[in-house]
């Protein structure tokens, strides 16, 4: 298996994973987030997730800017936290986790893009095999959030994931 193929299969892990996170942070059966304040941690967790990597690959970095980058980041995500409090947000460990979370995924998939473009993936190849993610996001709100299709939906799923999973497998 190439180098870009394990970097796109990752990324559909990220991004299938990522969509269940923002169902559990934004629905009312669930933490019930409106789409303002699941953005704003979203934003602290891409911050994490793209400042990090970047600080991280910066091998020849002045050791002080680099310190000021990750006080930067320290910075931007305590802002994300007083705003939410600001606005009458009951803060909790599990809202600002999940919340942060949903960054972190969408993040680490664009990280994981970026790297099998790197590692000289065609556009036309990486797309289909990181949008298989459509399939992880199912199979992940079947098994942990109990979404079973009704009846007469159960083929139409079933027959969209073997479509999905063929797609990704021609193309790559």
């Amino acid at each position: 298996m190439t180098n870009w193929l394990i970097y796109g299969l990752a990324a559909s892990i990220f991004w299938g994973t990522y969509a269940v996170v923002c169902k559990v942070v934004t629905s009312e059966k669930y933490l019930g987030l409106s789409s303002g304040q699941a953005s704003l941690l979203m934003f602290g967790g891409i911050t994490m997730v793209l400042l990090g990597y970047f600080l991280w690959q910066q091998k020849t970095m002045a050791p002080w800017l680099r310190s000021m980058g990750v006080l930067l980041l320290l910075l931007i995500l305590g802002y994300v936290v007083y705003s939410l409090k600001n606005i009458g947000l009951q803060v909790s460990l599990s809202k600002v986790g999940l919340g942060f979370l949903q960054g972190i995924l969408w993040a680490g998939g664009m990280v994981m893009a970026f790297l099998a473009l790197k590692a000289g993936a065609e556009a036309a190849k990486l797309v289909p095999v990181y949008n298989t993610n459509t399939l992880i996001a199912v199979i992940i709100g079947l098994a942990l959030l109990h979404e079973v299709p009704a009846p007469e939906q159960r083929i139409k799923v079933i027959i969209g994931a073997i479509l999905i999973v063929a797609g990704g497998i021609l193309c790559s």
